[in-house]
């Protein structure tokens, strides 16, 4: 990832979570009026790792719905697609779609931030212009991430997840790593 973009999201991270510090009304689970439901959007990068050749980084952006059932547990759904391809050595990997469904375990550790981890399905199809052009995985994923709420129920997040452990083209291993920085709405 490129060190600039990274400075600069946890500046903003920061900086949100300093504002945001000096409220503590923003968890409305007791209020009548939350439902549970969110969405949001993301953007960052894939990272995919195939035995042999150097990292690449194509660029995504993520739509995610969800339901919060307490402050400690919800579902989740994604689905996104590649903004940019990225190459490494002359060998290009671009992302057609990401898609998943998640159970979603959330730890408050502030009353504007919290911890999550994520387990669930998640699906990758891919074109390269090498070996197996194009191709579709899914599997098992897991992944991490923070929440820090803004108020008016909007909220910032930092995420990773590996989406795919286990993918093969044309016999070589590869790994896929997803990394974000987005924004959540609570209605």
């Amino acid at each position: 990832m490129n060190k600039k973009w990274a400075i600069a999201a946890l500046g903003l991270l920061a900086s949100a979570s300093a504002l945001a510090s000096g409220r503590h009304d923003y968890r409305r689970y007791d209020d009548d009026t939350y439902d549970g439901f969110y969405l949001g959007v993301s953007a960052g990068q894939l990272i995919y790792k195939e035995e042999g050749l150097n990292t690449i980084h194509p660029t995504v952006a993520l739509f995610r719905f969800g339901k919060e059932f307490s402050p400690y547990i919800a579902l989740e759904g994604r689905i996104g697609t590649g903004l940019s391809d990225d190459d490494a050595d002359g060998f290009r990997v671009d992302t057609r779609a990401i898609y998943g469904g998640y159970l979603k375990g959330m730890l408050p550790l502030a009353p504007t931030f919290s911890l999550y981890g994520l387990a669930g399905v998640s699906g990758l199809d891919l074109e390269r212009n090498y070996y197996k052009q194009r191709t579709s995985e899914s599997g098992l994923s897991f992944g991490a991430g923070a929440d820090w709420e803004l108020g008016g129920g909007a909220a910032l997040n930092l995420e990773w997840i590996r989406l795919i452990s286990d993918g093969n083209n044309a016999g070589y291993d590869y790994t896929a790593d997803q990394l974000t920085f987005g924004v959540n709405w609570k209605f």
